[in-house]
């Protein structure tokens, strides 16, 4: 098969490799829409040492084959969303699993085998959920990253009606700004570096985009919220930002902050603030099972409902073939590059 390959640092080539050998309790999947992620722009950055295994986990295919003696409700020629960190690479029999939290699981392999930025996947069928006939694979492919906000809203216990704060207008921050506004929120005001990322926000429901400049950003949630402050604040930027602190200076007394950015290296963070607003943080790590629903079937419910306008955020599409391409332009923001997607016919 054909597979997108990191060979060095910010190089991609596309290469045949062996098709994926599925194990015993695994089936393959013909990938048809492969998003990348910010995650994987970080090692296209630094990585020099060449791989020997495709990445991506923003994928949507088709079933082709299943294991021996497989009872589940995944037929072979479904049109499926990979769960791709946790289902499917966990045990499935610890406390964790059994309680919806793979992604916890103390077995679980930390990375996959293989990723989506090639024409096959092996995978077992524990991480692959159906999707309803009216969602494209494009769709499909993007219900990865909305789970994740779907996640960040649900584990920090939006209530109906809250104002939120969301810090970023990445990927991610869209997401949660779809996910809030669909799980009942009030206003969702958010923070945006590019205009193309503000524009995007706008058409996506966002009640206000909030000025780049943080004290600025303060004052106009203070304005709106009689001096109260946002009753959740989703950080979503991650890497060397200081939005953990700016987050603190948006949240109401007794609020709520989620930190749903991955910040891979230590950064300073004012721990007095937090401790004398009397706050709640906590840090969505990603999708999993509350109150009896996976993240991933929220997000596919609310594709399926057609109120999401989430494939607005797939700004640029390209074929396996152009994988250098893509990757060029999904880290050059300046491209006006959102999500971008490698299609797999």
């Amino acid at each position: 098969m054909l597979a997108a390959l990191q060979t060095g640092i910010r190089s991609i080539a596309v290469q045949e490799i062996a098709d994926p050998v599925p194990d015993a309790m695994s089936g393959l999947v013909r990938v048809r829409q492969a998003g990348i992620c910010g995650s994987d722009l970080h090692p296209y950055h630094a990585r020099a040492e060449p791989q020997s295994a495709p990445g991506g986990h923003e994928i949507c295919g088709e079933g082709v084959n299943l294991p021996s003696g497989y009872a589940g409700t995944v037929r072979v020629g479904d049109l499926v969303a990979l769960e791709t960190i946790g289902l499917g690479v966990a045990c499935g029999d610890c406390d964790f699993c059994q309680a919806g939290q793979p992604f916890h699981c103390p077995k679980r392999r930390a990375t996959p085998s293989s990723g989506g930025f090639a024409e096959l996947i092996a995978r077992r069928p524990a991480g692959l959920f159906t999707l309803p006939p009216r969602i494209t694979p494009e769709q499909g492919a993007l219900v990865d990253p909305l789970a994740v906000g779907v996640h960040g809203v649900r584990w920090a216990r939006m209530q109906p009606g809250a104002t939120v704060v969301v810090l970023g207008a990445g990927t991610i921050g869209l997401t949660t700004l779809i996910a809030a506004r669909a799980l009942g929120a009030g206003a969702v005001h958010i923070t945006a570096r590019h205009p193309h990322q503000a524009a995007l926000a706008r058409e996506l429901g966002a009640t206000t985009v909030l000025p780049e400049d943080g004290d600025a950003a303060v004052d106009r949630i203070r304005d709106v919220t009689n001096g109260r402050g946002a009753d959740l604040v989703i950080e979503t930027v991650g890497g060397h930002a200081d939005t953990v602190n700016q987050a603190w200076d948006l949240v109401r007394h007794q609020g709520t902050v989620a930190v749903l950015g991955l910040f891979p290296q230590p950064v300073p963070v004012d721990l007095l603030k937090p401790i004398v607003l009397e706050v709640w943080v906590t840090f969505p790590a990603t999708y999993g099972v509350i109150e009896g629903r996976h993240d991933y079937d929220v997000a596919i419910e609310m594709i399926e409902g057609g109120q999401t306008g989430i494939e607005r955020l797939v700004t640029s599409r390209f074929p396996l073939s152009e994988a250098a391409t893509a990757f060029q332009t999904a880290a050059d923001k300046s491209s006006g590059s959102v999500k971008v997607h490698l299609t797999i016919p």
